[in-house]
C-alpha cells in the first residue's frame, strides 16, 4: 500500500454495522464517543478525590470548551478547509486554541483589560453568523475504528491514574499538603502571577532581573486564572496540564495512524512515547512520565509541536492548502515560546528531509524548502525577542568526554527501545516519506543535542524527550512498513522489531516503578523545613493581592531551601507566586545573572551567594534590626511597598516602624509607610 493509499484508509472510515432483533442497523461516530466519556468521567472523578470540587472542574472545563478548544477547532477546519477525523480536529484544534489564548491575553494585559483575553469566544458567533463558514460546525462522516478509540483511552487512562497516584498523591492544596512540592512548581505559580498583571513580564522573584524563558504556559494559565478565578496553584497542580497531556497523547496516537496508515500503528507509538526505556541504566531516553506534571512547559510544548506536526504531515507531503501556511506560522511561533527545545530540532529534522531529497529526488520540494525557512526565521525571533541571546547555561560538550563503551551501551540500549526504526531501510515507500523523515531527522537530532550538550539544570535532557514521540512515530512506520510487505521474511523480522521494542518496557518496569517510589518516598518523609511553603501561604497570598496593587514591590526575609544537610538552596519562589506581586528579593536562581556567574565560574547556579550584597543586606536589614531607618532605606531606594515575613524565620518585631496588617499562620504581611 502506498503512502496515498493509507492517508485515504485514514481519511474515510467505515460504519460500523451490527445486527439486532433481526434488524441490520448503523452504529454512527457516536460510539466513539464512549471512550471520550470514560476518561472525562475519570478525570472528573479524580480531580474530586483530589481537592477540586467538582464546581471548579466544570468551570475550568467551560473555559477549555469554550474560549480554547471550540475556536481552535473551527479556526483550524475554517484554515484547513474541511472537516477530518475528530481526533485530528481536536488534537490541532486545541493547539490553536491556545495559540489565540496566549495571543489574546498578552494584548489584553498589555492595554490593562485583562477580560479582553476571552475574545476568542466570539470566534464561535463568527462561525454561526456568517453563512460561508457555518459548514464547518458540522463534523465530517469519518470515523476511527473502536479499536483505535478504546486503545488511545487505555492510554489516557493510565496518565490519569499515573497522575494521581505520582503527582496528585504527593502534591496537596492546603497545608500541608502543599508545603514541600518539587522545587520548580512555586516557580511555575510566580511566572504565571507575573502574567496575569504585566506584560511584558520580567523575573518576578528578583526585581530587575529580565525573564529569558518559554512564558507561553505561563500566559495561557494566567487567562485562566483571569477569566475563571481558579487559583493559580490549583491551576498548575491539578487542572492546567490536564487538556494539554491528554491531547498531545491522542495526537501521537493520530498522527502515528496518519503516517504509518495503520489504525494500531497509531496506538502504538502512543505506547512507545510512553514506556519504551533503555535497558541498563537511566538516562535521557527513559521515564517521561515523571515529567509531565513536574514540566508543565514541556507538556504544553508537546502538545502545540503536536498539532503542527498534524499540519506538517499534509504540507510536506504537498497535499495542502495555501490557508494551511497560515496554521503552520502561527503554531511555530507558539511552540516557539512554549518551549525552546522544539525548534531547534525542527530546523534539524527538515535539513535531514531536504538532504534525503537532494539524493532522491535531486531537487528540494517547495515545502520543504517553505518551511525550513518558515523554522529558521521563528528560531531566530525566538532567540532574539524572548530569550535576548540568552542560552541559560546550555553549552557544547566535547565527544571525547564519551568513551567508546558509554557510546556503545547506550547505541545498543536506544536501537532496542525504537528497533522499529530498522524497517524504515526496507519499507522503501516510508524511508522517502518526507514526514516519517521529518521524524527520524527530530529524533537524531534530539540524541545529538542529548549527547552533545550540558546545562547546569540538566535540562539537555528535554531535547531527547521533545524528540521521543517522533522517535516513536518513526519506529512504528518501520514495523507497519514490514508488515505490509507480500515477503514473509519481512513480516516475520516486523513482529520480530515490535517484540524487541515491547520487551524494552516489560523487562524493566523498575524504570518506572523506581521514580514513583522516589516519589511518594520523598512526599512521605521529606520533613516541612524552613524556606518551604509555610502554613497560612495561600491565605496571606490573597489577602496581599486584595489590598496591594500588582505594581506594589514586596521584600521579604525567605530567601532559600534548605535541602537534607542544611544544604541552602536559593529556588525559593512562593512569596512571589502565592502574593502575585514582585519581590525585591526572594530566590534568584533560573536568573540569566546567575546562570551567567554560573558559566564563568563553574559554581552551582542553585546555590550561588546573591550578586548585589548591598541591596541584599538592606532588604535583610529590616527583618534583623527593626530599624526605621532600615525600613525608610527600602522605601526610599527601592520602592518596596509591603513586607512580607516569615515568622519560622523569627523576624524582628516591626511595631512602630510598619502597619501589621495581616498575621496567620506563619506568614506577617506589614504595609511601610508611603514615601
Amino acid at each position: 500500500m502506498d503512502v496515498q493509499t493509507q492517508g485515504a484508509v485514514l481519511e474515510g472510515a467505515v460504519p460500523i454495522r451490527f445486527r439486532a432483533d433481526g434488524k441490520s442497523r448503523t452504529v454512527t461516530a457516536y460510539a466513539g464517543y464512549l471512550p471520550a466519556l470514560v476518561v472525562t468521567a475519570l478525570a472528573v472523578a479524580l480531580l474530586w478525590f483530589y481537592g477540586v470540587p467538582v464546581g471548579t472542574t466544570a468551570l475550568f472545563g467551560a473555559y477549555t470548551v469554550l474560549v480554547v478548544a471550540l475556536p481552535g477547532l473551527l479556526v483550524w477546519r475554517a484554515l484547513r478547509g474541511r472537516a477530518g477525523l475528530l481526533a485530528e480536529d481536536v488534537a490541532g484544534g486545541l493547539a490553536v486554541g491556545y495559540a489565540l489564548v496566549i495571543g489574546t491575553q498578552l494584548v489584553a494585559v498589555s492595554v490593562g483589560l485583562p477580560r479582553l483575553a476571552a475574545a476568542p469566544i466570539g470566534v464561535p458567533m463568527v462561525f454561526a453568523v456568517v453563512p460561508r463558514f457555518r459548514r464547518f460546525w458540522r463534523g465530517s462522516s469519518r470515523a476511527a475504528p473502536l479499536a483505535w478509540s478504546w486503545s488511545v483511552a487505555a492510554g489516557l487512562v493510565f496518565l490519569l491514574v499515573w497522575t494521581a497516584a505520582i503527582f496528585y498523591r504527593t502534591v496537596g492544596l492546603s497545608f500541608p499538603g502543599n508545603s514541600s512540592p518539587y522545587l520548580d512548581l512555586p516557580y511555575q505559580m510566580a511566572l504565571t502571577g507575573e502574567l496575569k498583571h504585566h506584560v511584558p513580564p520580567v523575573t518576578p522573584y528578583v526585581a530587575g532581573e529580565d525573564l529569558r524563558y518559554h512564558w507561553f504556559f505561563h500566559t495561557a494559565t494566567a487567562s485562566a486564572s483571569n477569566l475563571t478565578g481558579i487559583e493559580v496553584q490549583t491551576l498548575i497542580y491539578r487542572l492546567g496540564v490536564l487538556p494539554a497531556l491528554l491531547i498531545f497523547a491522542v495526537a501521537v496516537a493520530v498522527l502515528g495512524w496518519k503516517l504509518a496508515g495503520r489504525w494500531w500503528a497509531g496506538a502504538g507509538a502512543l505506547a512507545i512515547t510512553l514506556f519504551a526505556v533503555r535497558p541498563g541504566h537511566l538516562d535521557g531516553s527513559g521515564v517521561i512520565l515523571t515529567n509531565l506534571w513536574n514540566s508543565p512547559t514541556q507538556t504544553f510544548g508537546a502538545m502545540i509541536f503536536a498539532g503542527l506536526m498534524l499540519v506538517m504531515s499534509d504540507v510536506l507531503r504537498g497535499r495542502h492548502r495555501r490557508a494551511d501556511w497560515a496554521l503552520v506560522v502561527l503554531l511555530l511561533a507558539a511552540v516557539a515560546g512554549a518551549k525552546a527545545t522544539f525548534v531547534p530540532l525542527l530546523v534539524c529534522g527538515l535539513l535531514l528531509v531536504a538532504g534525503v531529497q537532494a539524493v532522491t529526488l535531486r531537487r528540494i520540494t517547495r515545502p520543504v524548502l517553505i518551511t525550513g525557512l518558515l523554522a529558521v526565521a521563528t528560531l531566530v525571533t525566538a532567540s532574539l525577542v524572548l530569550f535576548a541571546g540568552s542560552t541559560t547555561g546550555l553549552r557544547v560538550v566535547s565527544p571525547a568526554t564519551l568513551s567508546g563503551a558509554k557510546l556503545g551501551a547506550i547505541a545498543v540500549g536506544w536501537l532496542a527501545a525504537w528497533a522499529g526504526l530498522a524497517g524504515l531501510a526496507i519499507a522503501r515507500d516510508r524511508r522517502t516519506d518526507p514526514p516519517v523523515v521529518l521524524c527520524v531527522g527530530l529524533g537524531l537530532a534530539g540524541m545529538a543535542a542529548a549527547l552533545l550538550t550540558t546545562q547546569p539544570g540538566g535540562s539537555q535532557a528535554y531535547f531527547l524527550q521533545s524528540a521521543r514521540p517522533y522517535l516513536s512515530i518513526a519506529a512504528a512506520c518501520g514495523v507497519a512498513g514490514l508488515l505490509a510487505l507480500r515477503s514473509r521474511v519481512w513480516r516475520v523480522a516486523g513482529f520480530v522489531l515490535a517484540a524487541v521494542m515491547a520487551l524494552t518496557f516489560v523487562t524493566v518496569p523498575h524504570r518506572y516503578l523506581g521514580p514513583a517510589r522516589a516519589t511518594l518516598h520523598q512526599a512521605q518523609h521529606y520533613p516541612v523545613r524552613p524556606g518551604q511553603v509555610p502554613a497560612g501561604a495561600l491565605d496571606a497570598g490573597k489577602w496581599l493581592r486584595q489590598h496591594s496593587s500588582p505594581d506594589d514591590l514586596v521584600a521579604t526575609n525567605v530567601h532559600c531551601v534548605r535541602l537534607p544537610g542544611g544544604v541552602c538552596d536559593f529556588r525559593s519562589f512562593w512569596v512571589s507566586a502565592y502574593a502575585e506581586r514582585r519581590v525585591l528579593v526572594e530566590g534568584w536562581a533560573y536568573t540569566p545573572t546567575a546562570y551567567r556567574i554560573a558559566e564563568e565560574t563553574g559554581a552551582n547556579f542553585t546555590r550561588l551567594p546573591y550578586w548585589d550584597q548591598q541591596r541584599l543586606a538592606d532588604n535583610d536589614a529590616v527583618f534583623t534590626t527593626g530599624t526605621p531607618a532600615a525600613v525608610d532605606r527600602l522605601v526610599s531606594a527601592y520602592g518596596v511597598r509591603w513586607l512580607f515575613a516569615d515568622r519560622r524565620l523569627d523576624p524582628r518585631p516591626l511595631d512602630g516602624v510598619a502597619t501589621l496588617r495581616y498575621s496567620r499562620g506563619d506568614c506577617l504581611i506589614y504595609e511601610v509607610p508611603r514615601g
